[in-house]
């Protein structure tokens, strides 16, 4: 077979009636490739090939799972990207390897092959193209690589954000309903808390809308990737801080006009004290990140506060509330 280009790799998918280990060992040490196993019973194609007792057939000739009773049915999945192995010469590595395993077991040893060139993806720009850009509120949110704000949409305001560990890409329905909840209100010149940060997404609309934000995340990795998304966008946090509402450094602020925390129910009630101290007189606080489940639960939970507003998409549940 002629090598291949660095376009494609070599897949070769082998069945062994039996002697799976031995046939995997053999296989790794033969092409320095990781392999994968999967427990599926082939239906063998057209260009599958059985090598049986010394000889090699055609799949549509011969099946070797029904002449003889196979006591292992797993394949053998290995991915070849060098384009420098001669695949006639495993093959022949394989039969021998075969021959000798049989010889020595004293025991009949069959196996069929697949092999098949196949394309590299460029998975990197496969990734890329998934992450859709979305608009939301006031703000059209894209990752760097995504095509910026059309004129048509100049009346947003317009977000960077790159997916990765940190939660918030704008996707998903619990922050969608913070953005909307943030873009109907004033918060010009209004201090703003956002509790549980993620990558920053919120705290960066709210710099975007006027509010002095301060912020904060008990994950490091958020607070690594907070302050990525805040570089990219190019505005300024007041303060971010790894920990929760009560761990501000120096005590910045006693209250905030403004609290928002996209983050799993059980913390928002665990939390509850904190925003009530932390609150000020009349200010807002947006709680997210609740599943449709728990949305009485938490209302219950929360019912010194007055509701302004609830919202329901995908399942989860906003609510917007004050004192």
């Amino acid at each position: 077979m002629q090598g291949l280009d660095k376009q494609t790799y070599w897949e070769i998918i082998i069945h062994p009636n039996d002697f799976l280990e031995q046939f995997a060992d053999f296989i790794t040490h033969k092409t320095f490739c990781a392999i994968e196993f999967f427990d599926i019973l082939p239906t063998l194609s057209p260009f599958a090939i059985i090598y049986d007792d010394s000889s090699w057939q055609s799949a549509l000739d011969f099946d070797i799972f029904k002449a003889k009773k196979s006591t292992q049915p797993t394949q053998i999945v290995s991915r070849i990207a060098s384009n420098e192995m001669d695949i006639q010469d495993f093959l022949e590595s394989l039969h021998n390897f075969a021959l000798v395993l049989a010889q020595n077991t004293q025991t009949y040893v069959g196996f069929c092959y697949h092999i098949e060139e196949k394309f590299n993806d460029d998975w990197i720009k496969t990734y890329q193209d998934s992450i859709e850009p979305v608009q939301c509120g006031r703000f059209y949110i894209r990752p760097s690589w995504a095509q910026e704000l059309k004129k048509s949409q100049e009346s947003y305001d317009e977000i960077i954000i790159n997916p990765a560990f940190a939660f918030g890409s704008g996707h998903h329905a619990s922050t969608t309903m913070c953005l909307e909840l943030l873009s109907e209100m004033n918060i010009r010149g209004k201090t703003l808390l956002d509790v549980g940060c993620g990558s920053g997404i919120l705290s960066i609309a709210s710099c975007k809308l006027g509010a002095q934000v301060y912020a904060c995340d008990t994950d490091e990795n958020a607070i690594r990737e907070c302050n990525k998304n805040i570089l990219l966008n190019k505005v300024i946090l007041n303060a971010l801080w790894q920990g929760s509402v009560a761990d501000s450094p120096m005590n910045l602020l006693q209250k905030y006009d403004v609290i928002v925390a996209n983050i799993v129910a059980f913390v928002v009630k665990v939390l509850h004290n904190d925003f009530r101290a932390k609150l000020a007189k009349n200010g807002v606080l947006i709680l997210s990140g609740i599943l449709d489940e728990y949305k009485f639960d938490i209302i219950k939970a929360f019912d010194d506060f007055k509701m302004l507003d609830t919202r329901c998409k995908d399942g989860w549940v906003a609510l917007k509330l004050t004192l």
